[in-house]
């Protein structure tokens, strides 16, 4: 246990350790560079760059705090009937800027029954999940949501058309501070252990697959419930 402690110290601080100075440098520079009577079209640019960089430092405090949670126990999820639809949709506006070079399609069938979850965790769960494709998909790349239901139970997916998961990396992809091998730079590698933990507050799992035609597909599933009568 000791052992194991100490490991997960030190993926923390590698990992946190990295990803503040990588968007505190961002800021610094930018700052530095803005001065009176730049060229509007240099001063739009800092500003992009200060606001990438503060909201990236943003998900890392968020990511850290969600995880402390979990750590602790803490997550009581507030269960009320949700349409998935609406839970979706306020995901995808959430990760407008971080998808914008993408084509985004999803797909839920009409009429899709309501949903007894809380919809604040389910929606950052699916947050993580738009996140995720975008950091590890070349750009320009579709990404694909969707919902269905399996055997009684609610199923949220989120596909891309990346280069997919190292079959080493299946079992462990929803580890704490776990990077799959040629991962991008960047992330913590808490976002998926999130998700998981998120999702199983509910009673539910998450799965990792490859896909036959190329991509990775991660599924959020959770019990269906019936709906109370109107």
């Amino acid at each position: 246990m000791l052992a194991e402690s100490e490991r997960l110290s030190h993926a923390l601080l590698n990992a946190v350790s990295h990803e503040l100075r990588t968007p505190i440098a961002a800021i610094e520079t930018a700052a530095s560079g803005w001065h009176p009577g730049l060229d509007p079209a240099v001063q739009n640019a800092l500003v992009a760059e200060i606001r990438e960089a503060t909201a990236r430092l943003s998900r890392l405090v968020a990511n850290l705090l969600d995880m402390a949670r979990l750590e602790s126990g803490h997550v009581k999820p507030r269960v009320d009937w949700c349409d998935m639809n609406d839970i979706v949709n306020a995901a995808l506006k959430r990760v407008v800027s971080e998808l914008a070079n993408r084509g985004v399609s999803v797909k839920l069938p009409p009429s899709f029954p309501l949903v007894r979850v809380d919809s604040r965790l389910i929606e950052q769960a699916l947050v993580n999940l738009l996140l995720n494709a975008a950091m590890h998909t070349p750009a320009g790349t579709p990404v694909e949501v969707s919902a269905a239901i399996e055997e009684q139970k609610v199923a949220i997916t989120v596909a891309d058309r990346g280069p997919g998961l190292p079959a080493e990396a299946l079992p462990r992809i929803f580890d704490k501070f776990y990077r799959a091998p040629g991962a991008a730079a960047g992330g913590t590698g808490l976002g998926l252990s999130i998700v998981k933990g998120f999702v199983e507050a509910h009673g539910g799992h998450v799965r990792a697959a490859n896909r036959p035609a190329g991509g990775a597909a991660f599924t959020i599933v959770l019990p269906l419930q019936e709906p109370p009568i109107p």
